[in-house]
């Protein structure tokens, strides 16, 4: 177990106009987004079969610049604040946001989400574990936004994203899986989405966001809400909505489970996760036997998060023999409470590093 020191990431909170907070973040994470600046394309490599270069990276970066400002301006006057006061061209930010759209890679994720009534606390909450490239974790970080007449929001991310698995002040939470299908090159990247959800002040406006902008991937959003979890199955073409039944709990993986979208599980099975389908079945076997034993505590989604039963490639994953994965593994777990304004994450696998908690800022 390593000392709390070096498992808690460092925080920051940021308030004013978009470019102010950009400048804020820029300023106080200067050394951490320059090293992920000059680290992403290598690790991105990495994990992926097609080898690309920073001017083809680039290039899909600047695409996005025209539709990022037509449909999300706010997050996109961030961005360019944030290279003013980082030094990092914001090309490059861009690169970082639009990672997942340079070409197909492998990375999972194991979601859950718990409604008010099947929680011990008599609020929801939706956790998952972040199963991806250790050497994002030093560079990581829990920023909170609060802009001007939107949502303010609580994210772990990478320092110049624009945001990821967090919850908001509407009551939202929001964790994200990796999804096979299709993607579209000239819709906008993933992060700018879950930034709109974030800063929704309402379910129903989060909702409407994602609809109403051209998407460029495939992607889950697992999310916690004041009236009980929402699974959203996001595609170019578009939005399934997924409700926990009456148990209350929901749990999403790595590949489709709209009746609409699992064709894609067919058609795109090189995209799907290792044991996306196992973990799955498992994690709703969990989640099932701490209902009938009463409520599902925080403690319980500790429990499940950390769970090896197909071990290495199990929930709580580890480092295995896998050409294209193996060296991937549970960088982060991640529990969103949005109804306490916190959430609690581990800096490793979570079956040997303790959650830290944070609040809102």
């Amino acid at each position: 177990m390593t000392s709390e020191s070096n498992t808690r990431f460092p925080e920051l909170t940021v308030a004013g106009s978009p470019a102010e907070m950009g400048r804020q973040i820029g300023e106080h994470f200067r050394s951490k987004i320059v090293d992920l600046s000059e680290l992403v394309l290598e690790r991105f490599n990495k994990g992926s079969q097609a080898k690309i270069s920073w001017n083809q990276a680039e290039q899909v970066a600047k695409r996005s610049f025209d539709r990022v400002g037509e449909f999300f301006p706010d997050p996109l006057d961030e961005l360019r604040g944030t290279a003013d006061a980082s030094g990092v061209p914001v090309e490059r930010l861009m690169v970082l946001n639009a990672r997942n759209m340079l070409a197909d890679t492998s990375e999972g994720c194991t979601s859950i989400m718990v409604a008010a009534e099947s929680s011990d606390s008599g609020k929801g909450f939706a956790g998952q574990n972040w199963d991806n490239d250790p050497a994002m974790a030093p560079l990581s970080a829990v920023i909170t936004r609060k802009g001007i007449g939107k949502a303010s929001f609580t994210s772990w991310l990478q320092p110049g994203i624009v945001a990821y698995m967090g919850f908001s002040s509407a009551g939202i939470g929001i964790c994200m899986n990796a999804l096979n299908g299709p993607s579209e090159s000239s819709g906008l990247p993933w992060y700018f989405f879950v930034r709109a959800i974030l800063e929704a002040e309402s379910t129903a406006l989060a909702i409407a966001s994602v609809n109403s902008a051209p998407r460029a991937l495939t992607a889950n959003a697992a999310m916690i809400t004041n009236a009980g979890p929402l699974n959203l199955e996001i595609s170019p073409g578009s939005v399934e909505s997924i409700e926990a039944d009456s148990s209350g709990v929901l749990v999403h993986t790595n590949h489709c489970v709209h009746p609409s979208m699992t064709e894609n599980n067919e058609q795109f099975p090189d995209r799907i996760y290792g044991q996306s389908f196992a973990r799955l079945d498992r994690g709703q076997e969990i989640l099932s036997t701490n209902l009938n034993d009463g409520k599902v505590s925080i403690d319980h989604a500790k429990a499940l998060l950390s769970d090896h039963d197909g071990f290495p490639t199990s929930i709580c994953r580890h480092p295995n023999d896998d050409p294209n994965t193996g060296w991937q593994r549970s960088v982060i777990s991640i529990i969103l409470e949005p109804g306490e304004n916190r959430m609690h994450v581990s800096n490793g696998n979570p079956c040997e590093n303790a959650y830290e908690t944070y609040n809102a800022g």
